[in-house]
This record gives structure tokens, sequence and C-alpha cells, in this order.
């Protein structure tokens, strides 16, 4: 990996009705981990992540059902359990979210030892390296339950 880095990351959620579209809401979500911020915004029809490190950002319009699809199946990572033995040690990866141009944004890792389960966020950029941090659980709760509220808020009629 291009770099790991462990945080107390922060997570910021809001949701507010949108001032362009009468009747309809959008939903952002923003997390800080490491030097990262990651937001993740939606509307009816079109859901968005932004990856930024300083001047960096990596933004990926992704499909609503890829995004939907994406965070079912990161959610399952969170009823790893810890091994009884060191044998039973396993890593576990749910798939990257790719976007509608076919490129790999994040995807999260579960780590599965004795006594304990932890996570690690992969970022893949622009530059097609790899990055990893590592998450809490609640942050990994945040970001799936924030992916699939977008999915459903990006998954509503357009008008």
């Amino acid at each position: 990996m291009a770099a790991e880095k462990r945080s107390a990351p922060g997570t910021r959620l809001s949701a507010s009705p949108s001032e362009l579209i009468v009747g309809c809401e959008t939903q952002t979500a923003s997390f800080q981990v490491g030097a990262l911020q990651i937001d993740l915004s939606a509307a009816p029809g079109a859901a968005r992540l932004v990856v930024a490190a300083g001047l960096d950002r990596d933004i990926y319009v992704v499909d609503p059902g890829a995004l939907a699809a994406w965070a079912q199946a990161t959610r399952k990572l969170l009823s790893l359990e810890p091994a009884h033995r060191t044998a039973h040690a396993a890593e576990f990866r749910a798939p990257y979210l790719i976007d509608r141009e076919g490129r790999a944004s994040i995807a999260v890792e579960g780590m599965v030892a004795p006594e304990a389960v932890t996570y690690r966020l992969l970022v893949t950029g622009a530059s097609a390296r790899i990055a990893g941090f590592m998450i809490s659980t609640e942050l990994l709760r945040g970001i799936t339950d924030a992916a699939a509220g977008a999915a459903s808020v990006a998954r509503s009629p357009t008008g």
C-alpha cells in the first residue's frame, strides 16, 4: 500500500432540503479519515463521492444501484467476529465502489485476528495508487449508512 495511517477519524453528517429543487432532498455526509476528506452527496437521480487530500481531489459520479450494492456488501464486514485462535485469522475485502466511468474509488477490508476485528479503508486515487487507512467500527457504520441513504435519495424520482 502506498500509505497507511492510524488516526482517530472524525465524522460530520448532514442532511438538508435542497434549495434548488423544490420538494426534493439532497443528502451530504463528510468523513475525515487521516489526511483525507471524504464527501458523499446525493440528489434525486445522482450520487457523487469526492475524496480529497490537500489540493488533490478525485470526483466519482456513482450509479445509485452500484452505491446501494456497495453499501450492502461493505456492511456485511460489520458482522465479522474475532477469531478464537490464531489459525483462524483472516482478511476479507468488500468490492471496490466503481463509478460510472469504471474507476475504482474506495473499498474496505476487515481483518479478523484473535480477540479483535479491525477495518482498513482502501482509497484508489487518479494515480491508481492505493492508500490504506485504519478506521473504527463506528466510522465504517457511518460510511455504510451514509452510502445506503445516499443511494436511496439518488434513486428517488426527480420530479
